[in-house]
């Protein structure tokens, strides 16, 4: 069995009037292993450079066109423009003919006789230079194809001035703006006017040789303010310097993780409400048991004595301690009722229950609390209303005594020009931030919440030097009502 042909190392295109030439130079390139096509005119060179070879050898004096024309019609064609030519002559031998040579287009110029080690030398480093670029090419080419049909908008700018370079379909369609408007504006001019100087900052401190991550908003062409995830990367660009961004819209991803949040929390407020329930319900349980039980047991027992007295001071007597069982019976069950619900919020307003509570708590804790609500005007909330006030004002102080460890407590209800700002100060230990940001925290998360269904804010703050504070805004119910908003106090 007869060995295998060896594949030829390339094809070579050989444009030579001369034929005893053109013979000697073919051997050489056929002894070194290559594939020779032979030319003797230039409109044959042409001719057969479709497809074309991997190198072509051209003649600088040719019958019909001079080789230094065809090698720039073969440069200037879209199939032969990277096709490495080297142009050979026996009597365009000097520096002029040389240059004009190259700046023809050609790759090489070699003049005759040639020798043929330096002839293949010349070839093979030609060809390695066509794969190289055919290489580059290739992976530009799949860059502009991953760039366009990318489905994220991406775009390119200048490291230098920030100047967008080349946009893809997805960055039109997204943006609203056209190609030629991309090519006037930078990566700045997409920003939130809020986010600029972050942006700019950011570009300044990023290494232009590394990724980078960031969000920001961005406003489209029609005024749209969206969230984006920006990632930018180095890239070389026909020589330059470049960044490649690549945009990804995270508006709807942020409102699902927003809605998420806010329902973990109710989730877990629903739980707390539950869970309180069953414990007041065991906490109502067992001070009746302990305390209106055992009056009411003392109670029954009374009145059998009673039955069983045989003289009229006996009975005096004994039913002068039922009265007193029976008062503190009624005393008992009016705390617990209170527990469960003010009916001085009910019987004479929420400024006296709010007294009232301050009052108690203050004597219940040993903590001061200074109490003013001269500027407050509340007729305006209804009833229910009123009960998420006063209960946002007993959680806050709650909160107080339970964790703050505070001597003092400032409590102002101030009438703004629309609306109402509480205002719950203590001197305590404070806070961090991430306990006021925590999801777990669902004391203030429990205010925050009522405070919404008021249409109003809370907000907490704790200072370096310890205490926090508590504040809540409602807006004027009556401009609500007339006006469909309300302004905010800064």
């Amino acid at each position: 069995m007869s060995p295998p042909t060896p594949k030829p190392e390339g094809t070579i295109l050989y444009v030579d009037d001369t034929e005893a030439q053109r013979y000697a130079v073919s051997r050489v390139l056929r002894n070194a292993g290559f594939h020779v096509l032979e030319a003797r005119t230039g409109q044959q060179a042409l001719d057969m450079s479709n497809p074309s070879p991997d190198v072509i050898i051209l003649d600088v004096n040719l019958p019909d066109i001079s080789g230094i024309e065809v090698c720039k019609r073969l440069k200037a064609g879209e199939s032969t423009a990277r096709t490495p030519i080297m142009q050979v002559s026996a009597t365009a031998v000097s520096t002029e003919a040389r240059v004009a040579g190259l700046e023809g287009g050609a790759d090489a110029y070699l003049t005759q006789p040639i020798e043929p080690q330096e002839l293949v030398a010349t070839v093979r480093a030609l060809l390695r230079v066509r794969r190289s670029e055919e290489q580059l090419w290739k992976s530009q080419v799949q860059y502009r194809s991953f760039f366009e049909a990318n489905p994220l908008p991406c775009l390119v700018f200048d490291t230098s001035d920030l100047r967008i370079l080349t946009v893809n379909a997805a960055a039109i369609q997204h943006y609203g703006y056209s190609r030629e408007e991309f090519a006037s504006m930078t990566p700045r001019d997409l920003v939130a006017p809020e986010d600029e100087a972050a942006f700019l900052q950011a570009l300044t401190e990023t290494d232009s040789s590394k990724h980078s991550l960031h969000t920001w908003n961005h406003v489209t062409k029609a005024g749209k303010v969206i969230d984006v995830e920006m990632t930018w990367a180095p890239l070389q660009l026909n020589s330059e310097n470049v960044r490649l961004a690549i945009l990804q819209d995270i508006t709807e991803k942020q409102a699902l993780q927003i809605a998420q949040h806010h329902e973990e929390i109710r989730r877990l407020l629903l739980e707390r409400a539950l869970q309180a329930q069953e414990d007041e319900r065991r906490r109502i349980a067992r001070e009746l048991h302990d305390e209106a039980g055992q009056l009411m047991t003392s109670l029954l027992v009374g009145l059998r004595s009673l039955s069983d007295a045989r003289r009229l001071a006996d009975a005096k007597q004994q039913a002068k301690r039922l009265r007193e069982i029976t008062s503190n019976a009624i005393n008992e069950l009016g705390r617990l009722a209170r527990g469960l619900h003010s009916s001085v919020l009910d019987d004479l307003g929420i400024e006296v229950a709010i007294q009232r509570f301050a009052t108690e708590f203050s004597q219940a804790h040993d903590i001061h609390v200074a109490l003013n609500m001269t500027a407050a005007h509340l007729s305006e909330f209804t009833s229910d209303e009123q009960i998420h006030l006063y209960r946002i004002v007993q959680e806050a102080l709650t909160n107080v005594a339970r964790h703050s460890q505070a001597k003092h407590v400032n409590i102002e209800f101030r009438t703004l020009e629309f609306g109402l700002d509480v205002i719950i100060q203590d001197d305590g230990r404070g806070f961090s931030s991430a306990t006021q940001s925590s999801s777990r925290h669902l004391g203030i998360e429990g205010m925050r919440q009522r405070a919404a269904s008021l249409g109003g804010t809370l907000h907490t703050n704790s200072s370096k030097n310890g205490g926090a504070q508590v504040r809540v805004y409602l807006p004027n119910r009556k401009k609500v009502q007339g006006d469909g908003a309300a302004e905010k106090p800064l």
